[in-house]
This record gives structure tokens, C-alpha cells and sequence, in this order.
């Protein structure tokens, strides 16, 4: 145990955290297959969808932004930063909760085609307790403490998914699951603000705020322009094709869930590191376990490649087989998750350049995704988006080489990167143009 101890680190602690929280969202909703119909699981997968859909954005940009603020003070055991992070928090709960009642309708109608939202009033609940408990792992990740972010991450979503399967296998309705949700948020809640009393100083800093908020801007405008890349493609698709069509697109338009789990955590995790390290061992660190990501990812993902198009119509059966050309076209966007000039930027503190870029990346986005339709039809906007993504990464390279005058060298472990991204594309070509053409 003392080795395995030994060998935590923030990046693997946060990591495996992350997984985990998909890991056990995923096998409640096996659990949830066996026990309710497809309308009650509908419920609360929607339930969650606005939740999220609301939230991602602003929580996004307001975490990047605290992991970028925190100083490299080890004696200083209390700070302000954390109290006022937690406040930002709950301000923009509270802002979202309103914004969900005067909109309400309009969500109803444009979001979730017209149904109704489930348990409106879990909802708002949920969504007060859950996002500023988001910071618990990130406290800890300030205060360099990996193992209790894996504790943290065992108990907590240990405990989510012990108390949501066992509702349900007492045989109790969607909603108490919906209601357990809310408590294990809750209790998530009340471990922050002791967390809080034993990191923080209470004090309120206004030009603490305001700082924060003008480095934080322009990520929630980026985290919210690229989260709506989605809501693009489906509006195109309903445009341009037919439902079946849209089906189809769905199920094959996601990336692999564990590349973009696992970069997330580290781009994240490496953040701080920019505050406490030297720029160049900031940079030779994230280059280091950049390279562990690609020797686990790239081999991972090129078998799911190789294999997607026998899979996809075992597991959702053959009216969606074209699904899986979709989904191997967005993994090629693993070549550009495991490249992390944002981490740098964001970690630098030069976050006004992210809401330009990402307005440019789901501009050409629309505009390629149309052109590539009338070519290649569902394939066509699978590609715009690829492109698009392909564009804003050359940007964000661009800007850290001039800017800094660091080399891809200086933080991309290039010849593997080369290697495995040549390696990758061509099995893309000889998989989807020649074997399964």
C-alpha cells in the first residue's frame, strides 16, 4: 500500500478521479437498464443533460482559472483564494438557478424538444450543491495532497453509486434515485465547506474577484462556443438530412471517452505546476507525461479503430453500422487531445486569447461542416469538425511559439507523437477506405 502510496501523483490521482466519475455514471445507467423504462431513464438522463448543459461552461472557466491564480507559497497553510473561488461558485449556481426559471420554457422547447423538465425542483437543488463541490478536488490538488484525492474520489463516488443501485434494486421509483443524487451532493457539499474551514480564510476580496472573472471570461466564452459544437452539427444534420440520419450521426459523434478523461485531468492538473516550477521544468514536466498519455492512448484507441467497424453493429445493431465510420473519424482527434499548448496558456495566465480562437474554430466548423456534407455527406460534417478542431490547435501552437519563444520540442515529445499520429491516420485510411470501404 505504501508503494502504491508512493507513486501518486496529482496528475495520476486526478486522473483516476475522473474516470472514476464516468466509470460509475456509466454502470448505473447498466443498473438502471435492468430496473426502469426507457421514459424513466429518460427523465433522469435529461435531468442531468440540462444540468450539465447549464453549468459546464462557467465551471469550466472558473476552476482553469483558479488552477492558474494559486501561488507557490508552501508555508502559507490558509488562504483567501479558496474561500473566494467557492463564493464565484455558489454566485454563478445561483445566477444559473435563476436564469433556469425565467427560461424555463424556452429550455423546454429548444433543448429538449418540447418535454417537459423532470423534477424541476431536484433539479435546481442538484445543481446548487453539485458544482461548487467541483473545488474539492481542486483544493487538494492546490495544496499538492493526491492521496486524499483519491480518497476523496473512492468514498464520494462510491457511496453515489452504492446509494442510486441500491434504490433501485429496493424496487423505489426514478425519483428517489433522483433524490439519493441530491443527498450524496449535498454531503459533497458540506465535506467542501469543512475542507474550506480547514484551508481557508473567509474574507472576502472584491479585486480578488474581479481578477479572477477577467482572466475566467474568455474561458467560459471558449468552454461554451466549443460545447456547443455539438448543438452545430445536430441543427446541420436536421437541416440537411433526414431523422434517421441524425441517429445515426449521434451514436458514432463522440470521441473515445477515456482519451478525453484522461487529458482533461492532466492539462489540469498540470496547471499549477506553472506557478510552482520553473517555465522550463513546467514545460519538460507536462512534456514527460505527455508522453506516458500517448503509450497508453494511442495503442488503446487504434485497436478500438481497428475493430469499431465489426463492434458498432454487435452492439447497436446493423442500422447503425455507418455510425462507426462517424465515431473513427473523431478519433482522429486523439492526435491533437495529447498536445497541450492550452495547459501553457491557461497556466501563464494569458486566457484572453482562448474566446477569439475558439469563435474562429466553431465558425469554420459551420462553414466547412456544410461544404463537406454537399461532398460527403454525414462523413462531411464529421470531417468540418475534425478540420476545425485541426485549425484552432495550430492557433494555440502558434501563439505559445511567438509568444514565449518555446519550441513544439520544448513540451511535445515529437518523434513519438509523429510516429504514433502517422501510424494512427494511416490505419484511419487503411481501415475506412480500404477494408471497410
Amino acid at each position: 500500500m505504501k508503494f502504491i502510496s508512493n507513486r501518486i501523483s496529482n496528475i495520476s490521482a486526478l486522473q483516476f478521479v475522473q474516470l472514476l466519475r464516468f466509470s460509475v455514471l456509466f454502470l448505473i445507467s447498466i443498473v438502471f437498464t435492468r430496473y426502469y423504462s426507457k421514459s424513466q431513464i429518460g427523465e433522469y438522463e435529461t435531468l442531468l443533460f440540462v444540468a450539465s448543459a447549464v453549468s459546464f461552461f462557467w465551471l469550466r472557466g472558473i476552476l482553469q482559472t483558479f488552477l492558474s491564480v494559486l501561488n507557490s507559497k508552501k508555508g502559507e497553510e490558509k488562504s483567501n483564494i479558496y474561500f473566494n473561488v467557492f463564493v464565484l461558485l455558489l454566485f454563478f449556481s445561483l445566477l444559473t438557478i435563476i436564469f433556469l426559471f425565467v427560461f424555463k420554457r424556452s429550455i423546454e422547447t429548444h433543448l429538449i424538444q418540447s418535454q417537459p423538465i423532470p423534477y424541476f425542483k431536484w433539479l435546481v437543488v442538484y445543481i446548487f450543491f453539485s458544482t461548487p463541490s467541483f473545488l474539492i478536488e481542486y483544493i487538494y490538488l492546490a495544496k499538492d495532497k493526491p492521496k486524499p484525492i483519491l480518497v476523496y474520489g473512492l468514498i464520494s463516488y462510491g457511496f453515489q453509486f452504492i446509494i442510486l443501485t441500491v434504490s433501485t434494486l429496493l424496487g423505489y421509483s426514478i425519483e428517489i434515485a433522483l433524490i439519493g443524487l441530491v443527498i450524496v451532493s449535498f454531503g459533497r457539499f458540506i465535506f467542501l465547506v469543512n475542507i474550506l474551514y480547514k484551508y481557508a480564510e473567509f474574507t472576502f476580496s472584491f479585486p480578488f474577484i474581479k481578477k479572477h472573472l477577467k482572466l475566467a471570461y474568455p474561458l467560459i466564452g471558449s468552454s461554451l462556443l466549443s460545447g456547443s459544437g455539438q448543438y452545430v452539427d445536430g441543427f446541420i444534420i436536421t437541416k440537411l438530412f433526414d431523422a434517421a440520419d441524425f441517429a445515426v450521426f449521434r451514436y458514432g459523434a463522440r470521441e473515445f471517452p477515456l482519451v478525453v478523461i484522461m487529458a482533461n485531468a492532466l492539462s489540469h492538473a498540470m496547471i499549477p505546476e506553472f506557478t510552482k516550477l520553473s517555465y522550463s521544468s513546467a514545460l519538460e514536466k507536462l512534456k514527460s507525461s505527455s508522453l506516458k498519455l500517448m503509450h497508453l492512448l494511442f495503442p488503446i484507441t487504434l485497436v478500438l479503430l481497428i475493430s469499431s467497424n465489426l463492434l458498432f453493429p454487435l452492439v447497436f445493431t446493423q442500422n447503425f453500422s455507418f455510425s462507426a465510420k462517424i465515431f473513427n473519424v473523431y478519433s482522429l482527434l486523439i492526435v491533437l487531445r495529447l498536445i497541450f499548448p492550452e495547459t501553457i496558456l491557461i497556466g501563464k495566465k494569458y486566457t484572453s486569447v482562448f474566446l477569439s480562437v475558439s469563435l474562429m474554430e466553431i465558425t469554420a466548423n459551420i462553414f466547412l461542416s456544410i461544404v463537406f456534407a454537399h461532398w460527403w455527406g454525414l462523413l462531411g460534417i464529421a470531417y468540418g469538425t475534425v478540420v476545425a478542431n485541426v485549425l484552432e490547435r495550430i492557433v494555440l501552437l502558434i501563439v505559445v511559439k511567438k509568444k514565449y519563444k518555446t519550441k513544439l520540442t520544448e513540451y511535445i515529445p515529437l518523434y513519438w507523437f509523429v510516429i504514433y499520429s502517422l501510424v494512427f491516420i494511416l490505419t484511419f485510411v487503411v481501415v475506412d477506405f480500404i477494408i471497410f470501404d
